[in-house]
């Protein structure tokens, strides 16, 4: 036993924390073990921020009908928040190598992208997934300006067709013709074109599902009610990720947080929440309900790093 302490001991001083791997799978089932970790201190925040809440987002872009603000920007994901007054237009693009997805969170955009036999109407709920190698482009219809998150990559690419004007100057590139012979990419799995939260509610067996899954990039709409929950447990640590962090855009009703260094809040429909690399965090549904985050993190079943039992 002492021989045990004395490493545990040592094991504490380097950083490690004794932690329970539970793996996301795609099927089957997985038996919880116990694993030494590094931990790297909690709360790396960066450039981001803990909670960024809608109405102070409309506040500080009182009086502009058009405007963008970055919201996440790390070491895998930029996201930004834009309003697009009516009429607004996204001109031809395309990703060669990453995806992108765009979430709507109030008025309505109409996307056209290559491969598909209609455009998308995306309304308020919608997610709308483009492949790389995927051109698309985008217009605000209706009456009312629309608000949507757009969510990439970091370090991701644009190709503009040679039929717009040609794209200004940049220090330190060389914007010139190329050739990039490739047809749209393929929608595998859960990664459809369009996904409606409102409309995937009307199904009495919907409880959430995967909406985004690539190698580097991973969207999951997690859907319920508070009241479905057991009692909140304040003492409950939730998860942390070694390798990622993980964010979350609430799409619908209220969701309650509990991470490292910040502590318990609730945030809103239309909020952006962001936890960093090895900080701890909790997140239940709250409120009357029903309750929705889209829960974004980096790679595909991510493993939930949790106290041990």
């Amino acid at each position: 036993m002492k021989r045990l302490h004395s490493a545990v001991t040592v094991a504490a001083c380097l950083g490690f924390a004794m932690v329970t791997v539970q793996a996301q799978q795609r099927g089957g089932t997985s038996t919880p073990r116990q694993w030494w970790v590094a931990k790297a201190k909690p709360g790396q925040y960066g450039a981001n921020r803990p909670h960024i809440k809608l109405p102070d987002l409309k506040a500080r872009h009182k009086g502009e009908a058009t405007w963008m603000e970055v919201v996440v920007n790390d070491e895998n994901y930029h996201a930004e928040y834009h309003q697009g007054a009516p009429g607004t237009k996204i001109s031809t693009v395309m990703h060669p190598d990453t995806r992108e997805f765009y979430a709507v969170m109030e008025g309505q955009v109409r996307f056209v992208l290559e491969g598909q036999p209609e455009p998308v109407a995306a309304t308020r709920g919608s997610i709308v997934n483009i492949p790389r190698r995927t051109a698309y482009s985008a217009e605000v219809i209706g009456p009312a300006p629309a608000l949507w998150v757009t969510a990439n990559q970091q370090n991701f690419k644009t190709l503009y067709p040679i039929s717009d004007p040609r794209p200004a100057q940049m220090p330190g590139f060389t914007v010139m013709k190329i050739g990039l012979n490739v047809t749209p990419g393929l929608y595998a799995g859960n990664n459809k074109p369009h996904f409606n939260l409102f409309e995937a509610e009307k199904d009495p067996k919907f409880n959430g599902q995967n909406v985004v899954q690539d190698d580097h990039m991973w969207a999951q709409a997690i859907w319920g009610y508070e009241k479905n929950l057991p009692p909140y447990d304040p003492n409950d640590k939730g998860h942390f990720h070694v390798g990622t962090a993980e964010w979350w855009i609430v799409l619908e009703g209220q969701i309650r947080h509990n991470i490292e260094t910040i502590g318990d809040f609730t945030s809103n429909e239309g909020d952006i929440v962001y936890a960093p690399p090895s900080t701890w965090h909790a997140t239940r549904f709250a409120g009357p309900g029903p309750s929705c985050r889209l829960a974004i993190s980096t790679y595909q079943f991510t493993s939930l790093l949790e106290q041990p039992q």
